[in-house]
């Protein structure tokens, strides 16, 4: 039976997970439910870190970690952040309404999104980067997947972790998938990885034997588009692909994907 692992991304905690184990077994069913049908015999587990992102100020304005964020990511879209001043939440709408009219998707869902992405993601960076970073390496050696599966933020932390676990453990992935990934995302996200980019290139994780990237096409979380391959090193990318068309990030919609069930029956 294949051994995987799911790595998540942001908003994965509920109130239910008392504890990692928990939250952990309750995404395990999920993505099991959503992978299932075209890929039945799996030993599948999940690395949970929810709970130690969550931050009781996720809804309110950015805070200034956030603002640089939102700012370099608005760049890869092409919209100059200083189109509106200030930094209160007209600045955020008025900047995810310009990244809605260039990825054809309503601008509530962007706004959505950016509200939902950015606090995490900041406060990986400047908080809890090495306590999340510990969670999935112990998952990493517990489970010893055969395939890693990681999504949106959990893509940059399995891309760390597995770098940490370079030729100390033995550790042989087949397969990396990365799921609407900002790993190529400039100074917000590429320019802060460990290891640092090298000449402008990163690299694939010692312990990955193949790394394919998946981005849906109106993924607004997985840009500049196309870079990831170009500024990696050992990246396949798969052509562009639809998951769905209101939301485009949503994880369990990519798992449900042919594209990604193909890359993981592939490598099987």
């Amino acid at each position: 039976m294949t051994r995987i692992l799911g790595v998540h991304g942001v908003r994965n905690y509920k109130a239910a997970d008392t504890t990692p184990a928990l939250g952990a077994e309750r995404l395990r069913t999920d993505w099991q439910g959503a992978l299932s049908g075209a890929l039945p015999a799996l030993d599948l587990e999940t690395a949970y870190y929810a709970d130690l992102l969550r931050s009781e100020r996720q809804g309110a304005e950015p805070d200034e970690a956030e603002v640089a964020l939102i700012e370099q990511w608005a760049l890869a879209w092409g919209v100059a952040p200083d189109g509106v001043q200030g930094r209160a939440t007209g600045w955020l709408r008025w900047i995810c309404g310009e990244v809605a009219r260039r990825s054809g998707q309503r601008p509530a869902v962007v706004e959505k999104t950016v509200s939902l992405f950015f606090p995490e993601v900041a406060r990986y960076f400047t908080a809890r980067r090495e306590a999340v970073r510990e969670r999935v390496r112990e998952a990493l050696l517990r489970h010893r997947p055969e395939i890693v599966l990681a999504h949106s933020l959990g893509s940059v932390v399995a891309y760390e972790a597995l770098h940490d676990l370079a030729g100390e453990s033995g550790l042989d992935v087949r397969l990396l998938v990365t799921l609407g990934s900002p790993l190529a995302l400039p100074h917000a996200v590429f320019h802060r990885l460990r290891p640092a980019p090298l000449d402008g290139l990163g690299t694939r994780p010692g312990p990955v034997r193949r790394w394919v990237d998946i981005a849906d096409v109106g993924d607004f979380v997985a840009v500049p588009k196309g870079e990831l391959a170009r500024v990696f090193t050992g990246v396949e990318p798969l052509p562009d692909i639809s998951i769905a068309p209101v939301w485009p990030h949503g994880v369990l919609d990519y798992l449900r994907h042919p594209g990604v069930t193909g890359a993981v029956l592939a490598a099987l």
